[in-house]
């Protein structure tokens, strides 16, 4: 009896062809969990930067960096016990009711530190400009795009307070191929007879994906973290 144990041609294609499909689900669910882990890697780094920047901002003595635009004073308020925390409805902080809302749209960042007005103005990045330099060296400061401010609202970065102290906090980060940027703003408190003293410092670490090259890739994704922290009046770094 001829007793053949062999594949034959059919059962081999068959064999194949259940190891591509299996193949396929693993390496697209693989490629999910990579794409899933650099995701939170990079929310995981932006919050660090977000919360060190933010602690640094609230710990500064004033200057250029945590004082308001002279020529744009903001004021926010809570319009009522546990209402959310809201703009004046008088422009540069001339009194009014803490009535307007401060998200800016689907971005998760606030009026006060997108810097975007319109989708033909685009966000702030350095334009590789600071490869292998830090942001704080003279060199990396030069002919940087950052420099250039986009949205009046925004305190720093914004050409119109000067040239900024960079030294003290670093606004522009690289982690891992992947280049975090710091936005603040600074707001009084209440909308009518506003202190000095009683601030709100609005913060947004952002990042852009792809990393731009020298310029922003068309469909690129702005993503970012934000946060609202009080200002501690009298206290030095």
């Amino acid at each position: 009896m001829n007793n053949n144990k062999g594949f034959t041609l059919i059962e081999l294609i068959i064999a194949t062809t259940i190891i591509l499909i299996v193949s396929l689900g693993f390496f697209g669910w693989a490629s999910t969990i990579i794409q899933t882990n650099l995701s939170i890697e990079r929310n995981n780094t932006a919050y660090a930067m977000l919360m060190d920047v933010a602690e640094r901002l609230q710990r500064m003595s004033d200057n250029t960096l945590i004082t308001h635009a002279t020529a744009n004073k903001r004021c926010v308020g809570y319009a009522s016990s546990g209402d959310s925390l809201k703009g004046c409805s008088t422009a540069n902080c001339g009194g009014g009711t803490p009535t307007g809302a401060l998200e800016s749209g689907q971005t998760g960042m606030t009026i006060y530190t997108n810097p975007t007005q319109s989708s033909t103005t685009p966000y702030l990045f350095d334009n590789n400009a600071c490869n292998g330099l830090t942001w704080v060296t003279t060199a990396c400061r030069t002919g940087s795009t950052i420099a250039t401010a986009s949205n009046t609202n925004i305190d720093h970065p914004n050409s119109t307070t000067g040239t900024p102290n960079y030294d003290s906090i670093n606004p522009i980060r690289s982690y891992k191929n992947t280049t975090y940027y710091a936005v603040w703003s600074v707001a009084y408190m209440p909308c009518t007879s506003y202190s000095t003293d009683r601030r709100k410092i609005f913060v947004t670490v952002y990042w852009i994906d792809p990393e731009p090259g020298a310029t922003i890739a068309s469909g690129a994704t702005v993503k970012s973290v934000s946060i609202v922290v009080d200002k501690a009046i009298g206290t030095e770094s």
